[in-house]
């Protein structure tokens, strides 16, 4: 992997034999966040034409190509991703810079009208409801916790102008080329993207940390009378990227309920007692901090026990520490998750070494990390419980009303 600066322009590069299809990803990141809507707008309106080109038209060259071109648009970043062949690299760069410097977003106002309708049915879905909830209490405050929902309610107030104005502060962010392909020829490769991208020059912007502040738990009852299953998200603000608890979090989720069907919750919830449909852990890590969830679908009459499960299963993490075995099993769990999923493919290790640069981390990350989760011990694993998940926690149930009375 190497990481330079080419004629004013910061690329990170990494060559991998045998590799036909180029993957290129851009990273661009403001410190100034848009009111609500704004980076929702922009990442959809991006691939539906320029002044000189409608969306169709975009759509059919892409394909005639065979080029992958997608727009992923966060509160933390907006990323572009490149995926073609080694020979069509210097076509897709030339329509992208286009996409990224011509959009006329004309078309925003059925946008609008399509995010809207969209979001109001995705709500009649009952986990995409309770999850919603979930995010926007528990990132109350924060930009994370600007939902789907939240930005319904104003929507409506979003212009062209204020979609400009974000795109202006995402070109002259924070930015990075991440290219992962088999070109051997690198001042060839880096004067093709430069030429082609000449938006993605460097700017001198420093990265400015607004933490996750860490609330009091809170439990959230919505009432879904035609819903099946009960929907309980339950979890807590936890540290992030930039912790030494980051490497222990993993692993403790391996081991609680990230894992599939050797973790705790699962064995133990579904498989000895029956009540869970789907049940499972996570922890999510974001720029800014992370959050610790834990899941359950079950039937509603099982609300109560699912709630008693969780808080026993967090506490027998105490009571009854992983043995080496199981210990051991959650990292390796862990390690080859993470190997699978950003070391695979061209585009998963473009991807990440973007990510690591636009979230200020250092370029041998991830080979930290999966040394520090191999040292993680039983006492590591105590000590996070009681740090963080023994605090009152952020619970969201979803189910009929009937059912709610607990």
């Amino acid at each position: 992997m190497k990481f330079i600066e080419f004629n004013n322009t910061n690329i990170v590069y990494e060559n991998i034999k045998n590799t036909p299809r180029t993957a290129v990803y851009l990273y661009l990141s403001s410190e100034k966040t848009p009111k609500e809507g704004v980076h929702t707008m922009l990442g959809n309106l991006l691939l539906q034409g320029t002044s000189k080109k409608s969306a169709e038209e975009i759509a059919t060259e892409l394909e005639n190509h065979g080029i992958e071109v997608t727009i992923d648009s966060r509160a933390d970043f907006l990323k572009v991703s490149i995926i073609c062949l080694d020979e069509d690299l210097e076509f897709a760069l030339k329509t992208v810079n286009e996409i990224m410097t011509d959009s006329t977003f004309e078309t925003l106002n059925k946008e609008i009208f399509k995010f809207k309708n969209e979001t109001l049915a995705s709500m009649d879905t009952p986990s995409t409801k309770a999850s919603d909830a979930y995010y926007k209490e528990l990132f109350k405050g924060h930009k994370y916790g600007i939902t789907n929902t939240k930005i319904l309610e104003t929507i409506d107030n979003v212009t062209v102008e204020d979609i400009k104005n974000y795109q202006k502060e995402l070109l002259n962010g924070r930015k990075i080329i991440s290219v992962a392909s088999e070109i051997d020829d690198e001042d060839r490769l880096f004067n093709i993207l430069v030429q082609n991208l000449p938006f993605m020059k460097k700017n001198d912007v420093q990265i400015n940390y607004c933490p996750v502040q860490k609330n009091k738990g809170n439990l959230i009852k919505i009432e879904k009378n035609d819903a099946k299953q009960a929907q309980i998200f339950q979890g807590w603000i936890v540290d992030g990227i930039k912790s030494k608890d980051c490497a222990k979090l993993n692993v403790l989720n391996s081991l609680l309920g990230g894992a599939g069907l050797s973790s705790r919750l699962f064995v133990e919830l579904r498989d000895k007692k029956g009540l869970a449909y789907t049940v499972r852990s996570s922890y999510k890590t974001l720029k800014d901090g992370a959050h610790f969830t834990l899941y359950i679908g079950t039937e509603p009459k099982n609300i109560k026990k699912s709630l008693e499960g969780f808080k026993t299963e967090i506490q027998r993490v105490i009571n009854e520490p992983p043995t080496d075995v199981e210990l051991q099993g959650a990292k390796e769990n862990f390690v080859g998750r993470y190997k699978y999923f950003y070391t695979q493919t061209n585009a998963q290790i473009a991807s990440v070494n973007g990510w690591n640069y636009i979230t200020g981390l250092d370029f041998s990350y991830n080979e930290k990390l999966l040394d520090e989760v191999m040292k993680v011990t039983k006492e590591d694993i105590i000590e996070t419980v009681k740090k963080y998940l023994l605090a009152e926690p952020t619970t969201v149930v979803l189910a009929p009303k009937e059912y709610l009375d607990f």
